[in-house]
């Protein structure tokens, strides 16, 4: 049974923040070939502790069960996003619900230039403003078209395809990429023998 806690070698993080987005969507881990998975956002004190590790709120943060439940439908709905394979429709709304709750402002003329940034200062609201705030950016700015959840559904790890032509579709060659080809070509086999 492999479990998949980290970030394959062969692949980079995202860059800075779009890396958080990346960390989030990828703190639900399958655990492959058995149907179950882990949840780094189990719990309340689970998801503050997570989103305080990265800045995102403070360590005494209110969190509650409802929060949770939002964060897990945000991060759903962000990897139905990074997938692009349109089988996700009811992640995506729950996505577009939870956003909608979710008061994000923009500040012009910073030394950044122009920033989205979330409208609540601090608890839950603020972290997950600013997990979409760094999603909108990064669409905007290109980069979030390299940030992809992997093609092997039994997987949907997400990963920073940094390669030149953006092609990337397994978090892995190793594992994802190599356990998709076998499948192919066992299936290629029954095809020819059948016909």
């Amino acid at each position: 049974m492999e479990l998949r806690y980290e970030r394959p070698e062969d692949r980079p993080a995202a860059p800075a923040p779009l890396d958080r987005v990346q960390d989030f969507v990828n703190t639900r881990i399958n655990i492959r070939d058995t149907g179950q998975f882990r949840d780094e956002l189990s719990s309340p004190a689970a998801l503050r502790n997570w989103m305080s590790t990265r800045g995102l709120t403070s360590e005494r943060a209110r969190v509650s069960r409802a929060d949770v439940e939002r964060a897990i439908v945000v991060r759903e709905g962000l990897r139905a996003l990074l997938a692009r394979d349109g089988g996700a429709d009811d992640d995506l709304r729950g996505l577009d619900e939870v956003a909608a709750t979710l008061p994000l402002r923009v500040r012009i003329g910073t030394e950044a230039g122009t920033v989205l940034l979330p409208a609540a200062r601090q608890g839950v609201d603020h972290a997950l403003g600013t997990l979409l705030a760094d999603t909108v950016v990064a669409h905007s700015n290109g980069t979030l078209s390299r940030l992809k959840a992997c093609r092997d559904e039994s997987c949907r790890w997400v990963f920073y395809d940094s390669s030149k032509n953006r092609s990337g579709t397994w978090c892995s060659m190793a594992t994802c990429g190599s356990a998709a080809k076998k499948r192919q070509f066992s299936e290629r086999r029954r095809q020819q023998r059948r016909g």
